[in-house]
């Protein structure tokens, strides 16, 4: 799949799982099986659709406890595929990916060095709502990165402490060491931090979209 394909299926699967009220973790585990799989399977342009929706399905029988109907899938397919060719899929990519489904995610790190950074054995109400903040904001940043196949390059643990370093810097909370902590090389960590930064500054209206309702309007104060 070419990068530009591969974005637009990510694009088109964002608002996908916001639709059904997915989780976080849900979309990050469905880009992870979609690309695993990709890697060793060629698909027709036809399928990526299929492949999309199968791969989210997969996801979420992995960690939610209500996952969408395969007929929900479907229509959102405009019902171009059909239910056996969605389950014959699903049956190939378990194959593929020999049933080793789960795989450290974007938003596992990121919970990881969130927790991190709450030193005190009884955090403040301040050091609380700063992370929770920060973490919201981390998350609208990984999300915006997930259509885009250059950070691939990145592992996730790497992308979530540079994520959660430009979220804090965002909304001008105090220096945060999730960075340091992460062990990579600082060369590393500042490449990786600078195409984010980038990311970010060309897709300011994207990203408000995939915050909170109550996180927007601090983001754009810190620009202001």
């Amino acid at each position: 799949m070419r990068p530009e394909s591969r974005c637009k299926l990510v694009s088109w699967l964002i608002p996908v799982h916001r639709h059904f009220n997915l989780g976080f973790e849900s979309l990050c585990l469905t880009v992870s099986i979609l690309d695993r799989f990709l890697s060793c399977t060629p698909v027709a342009i036809d399928c990526f659709q299929l492949v999309g929706v199968t791969s989210l399905l997969i996801a979420c029988k992995q960690v939610e406890t209500r996952p969408p109907r395969v007929k929900q899938l479907l229509a959102l397919c405009c019902n171009n595929f059909s239910r056996e060719q969605l389950c014959n899929l699903e049956c190939i990519i378990l194959l593929k990916l020999q049933f080793q489904l789960s795989a450290p995610t974007i938003n596992f790190f990121l919970q990881h060095f969130s927790l991190q950074q709450l030193t005190d054995e009884e955090p403040s109400e301040l050091d609380l709502c700063e992370a929770s903040k920060s973490l919201a904001l981390a998350k609208g940043i990984a999300e915006l990165s997930l259509a885009d196949y250059a950070f691939n390059a990145y592992p996730p643990s790497l992308m979530a402490a540079c994520c959660l370093a430009l979220a804090k810097r965002m909304l001008r909370q105090e220096s945060s060491t999730s960075r340091q902590d992460s062990g990579y090389p600082d060369g590393e960590l500042q490449e990786c931090m600078t195409k984010i930064d980038l990311l970010v500054s060309l897709n300011k209206n994207s990203l408000q979209r995939l915050l909170p309702s109550d996180l927007p309007e601090v983001a754009m104060e810190v620009d202001n």
